[in-house]
């Protein structure tokens, strides 16, 4: 079996963004969200240039839009798979009640069936904050891999310092962080143990072919650099190119490339939206220019297709070719 990877996007509108600076909320016109109306667009139009199927992780209450629910029904239908990103979005949903759990997750399947999508076989929680209530709640739903494990350390101090910074500015994030243990969980796809998600679970499955798997965001191991949108950037004009033998040695089997859809705007796609240079301040990665972007990601798709088999999560996690590889 040839090496593989994915390309997964977590869809979160502006709104997300908003709650993470600790900045007013604000309702959504009628054209839409500007990450689904331009982002998700975009992300869609490109990835049909290279003629990949990706998994995008959908907030199910975006999906009461008729614009972004048009757009998440065309994904489907250009062969992406829609993956369960919650129905509201709350950053400290693992801090909630079961029952909180239950229906944020249960809502957000039947949102996403609802466009003529299958139901979610995957499930990725806001702001990689897991917790095994949620992994257990997943599982009990029927799903059949979960993608929230992100063990990059400088991401977790950076974020705790931000959260801190904002505490002390009477500005307070709406955001959360994971369980530091998160940062000692394995860098491959594993089999988690729902009572302590960071680690494998030692007891060999019952049935292979319904076995529940954790698919961590990619980490390299040198100065665990995490691959993804963001790091596009950093890498500048080579991209991933410099990183990609480190990669075959750090990843064999698969990889994960992860973006978010605020990945594909930019400053002017926001100008006109209230708080925008706030916005453009507090996300150094909407300075850089659309076209500039694309340039970027298209290197970076045609690198990957090049040298790996680019498949939806669900393909290889919902399926028993996960055990071939990994069990």
């Amino acid at each position: 079996m040839s090496a593989r990877a994915s390309i997964s996007v977590d869809l979160d509108a502006l709104t997300c963004y908003r709650q993470i600076h600790g900045l007013p909320l604000q309702p959504v016109d009628a054209q839409g969200d500007i990450t689904w109306r331009v982002g998700v667009a975009r992300l869609l139009d490109l990835f049909k240039e290279h003629n990949l199927h990706a998994t995008l992780f959908v907030v199910g209450r975006d999906l009461e839009h008729d614009a972004h629910r048009e757009l998440a029904t065309r994904a489907h239908r250009e062969g992406h798979e829609l993956a369960n990103h919650t129905y509201d979005h709350f950053y400290d949903l693992r801090r909630r009640t079961s029952d909180v759990i239950h229906a944020q997750l249960q809502r957000c399947d039947d949102a996403i069936e609802a466009t003529g999508a299958p139901r979610p076989v995957g499930f990725r929680t806001p702001g990689y904050n897991l917790s095994h209530p949620l992994l257990q709640t997943s599982q009990q739903l029927g799903h059949r891999y979960d993608a929230s494990v992100f063990g990059c350390g400088p991401y977790w101090l950076a974020k705790a310092a931000v959260m801190a910074f904002r505490e002390l500015r009477g500005e307070p994030s709406r955001s959360d962080r994971t369980d530091v243990r998160a940062l000692r969980a394995p860098r491959s796809p594993y089999i988690p143990d729902l009572q302590h998600f960071w680690r494998r679970d030692i007891t060999p499955p019952t049935d292979p072919a319904s076995t529940y798997w954790e698919v961590p965001v990619a980490v390299l191991p040198a100065g665990s650099f995490p691959l993804i949108g963001t790091s596009l950037h950093l890498l500048d004009a080579p991209g991933l190119e410099r990183l990609w033998p480190l990669i075959e040695a750090s990843f064999p089997t698969y990889f994960d490339l992860e973006f978010h859809a605020l990945d594909f705007i930019d400053a002017d796609d926001i100008r006109d939206e209230p708080d925008a240079d706030l916005l453009i301040a507090r996300q150094p990665d909407l300075r850089i220019p659309w076209q500039k972007k694309r340039a970027r990601y298209a290197r970076t798709l045609s690198l990957m297709t090049s040298k790996r088999t680019l498949t939806p999560m669900r393909d290889l996690f919902a399926t028993p070719k996960a055990a071939e590889l990994f069990g």
